[in-house]
């Protein structure tokens, strides 16, 4: 049973590293800055390329942490709020999406204080 357990919790640390760190690049390299800009201007995001340039840092800065369990109980703060503010903002008319991104935010929560990190 506890090496399910551990099965079960590595396969979940990977995952989470990878849902920060795979949509980070994409925002970088395929959908690129200005895209991210328009969005987060359409929402009313005051100071558009300021955050985004944020968000797109924040989510590559987490992943690589997250993925290499380097001071872990920080790091999971970023996706966490990322996370948050995207339901709240982005995904606000689809409940589905809401659910999905709290549900992810409560995940990146719990694996922040499994004690499961590297100094």
């Amino acid at each position: 049973m506890e090496h399910t357990k551990q099965t079960a919790f590595k396969v979940n640390w990977i995952l989470l590293g990878l849902v920060m760190l795979i949509p980070g690049l994409m925002k970088l390299f395929v959908m690129k800055p200005a895209a991210i800009v328009g969005m987060l201007s359409g929402i009313g995001i005051p100071a558009p390329t300021f955050f985004a340039w944020i968000l797109i840092i924040g989510e590559i800065l987490s992943g690589v942490l997250i993925l290499s369990r380097w001071h872990l109980r920080k790091a999971v703060y970023i996706p966490i709020v990322v996370l948050l503010v995207a339901t709240f903002t982005v995904h606000w008319a689809n409940w589905v999406n809401m659910m999905v991104h709290i549900a992810l935010a409560s995940n990146f929560w719990l694996l922040g204080v499994s004690g499961w990190e590297r100094n």
